[in-house]
């Protein structure tokens, strides 16, 4: 009788070691950003903007105005900003920076006074 006493706090942490492990195992799978880098939130680097320019936003493949244009995203348009102050520049008396963002598939370079 004095060995099955003795037996019962062992048990009882036993139990109690049971749910942690499984509570950690069920945190792992759902957690946001899991250790397989896998992730249900939006990374925080890529966030969305929307074309504000009357007339749409040219879409450049250098931070320049001297880059080529891929494509131009009407107003309005969502488009998925990669990298903000990639390069400064002044356009029209206006200081500012070149954003790198992605939009149909298309990476290039927007004028940052031209997406909100």
């Amino acid at each position: 009788m004095a060995y099955s006493d003795s037996l019962k706090p062992l048990k009882t942490h036993l139990a109690i070691l049971n749910l942690v492990i499984i509570g950690l195992i069920l945190f792992l799978f759902m957690a946001p950003g899991n250790l397989l880098g896998h992730s249900s939130i939006k990374d925080i680097n890529s966030v969305s903007a929307k074309i504000i320019a009357k007339n749409g936003a040219s879409i450049r493949d250098m931070p320049s105005r001297k880059g080529k244009v891929i494509v131009i995203a009407p107003v309005n348009s969502e488009i998925k900003i990669i990298q903000r102050k990639v390069q400064s520049d002044i356009i029209d008396h206006k200081p500012g920076s070149w954003v790198k963002v992605e939009y149909l598939g298309k990476t290039g370079y927007i004028w940052e006074h031209l997406i909100d």
